[in-house]
């Protein structure tokens, strides 16, 4: 049950569903939003306003730390924003000097051996 209401002193509609509603079609409410807020009501709980932006690169940049921050384009092609925290490059500098220098350990699956075997093997040899 989808129902718009006239938000006062705005010139857009305000989206309100309900809790059942927004759970079964997030994923539609995901890719139709141009930034609408919706108001999502629950039984128990009251209303809530959701808001649904899509979040760009630029956003997960701005949420390093100004004096770590770098240009991701000085190491990754793609630009990826790991690379745009001078702490992500220092742990990459360092842990490729351990393996360089022989350091590091590397653990390898045996045939046949499940994922929760594994990391529980190596979890054991790690701890000595």
């Amino acid at each position: 049950m989808c129902i718009f209401a006239e938000q006062k002193g705005k010139e857009n509609n305000m989206i309100v569903v309900s809790s059942r509603d927004f759970r079964t079609n997030m994923m539609s409410y995901f890719t139709e939003s141009n930034g609408d807020d919706f108001i999502v009501k629950t039984r128990d709980h009251g209303s809530f306003k959701v808001s649904i932006k899509p979040v760009k690169r630029e956003d997960a940049i701005l949420n390093i730390p100004p004096e770590f921050r770098r240009n991701p384009y000085e190491i990754s092609p793609s630009g990826d924003p790991f690379f745009a925290d001078q702490r992500n490059i220092d742990m990459l500098e360092k842990r490729l000097k351990e393996a360089e220098s022989g350091e590091a350990t590397s653990h390898e699956m045996l045939p046949n051996e499940s994922l929760d075997d594994f990391l529980t093997r190596i979890e054991y040899e790690l701890q000595g």
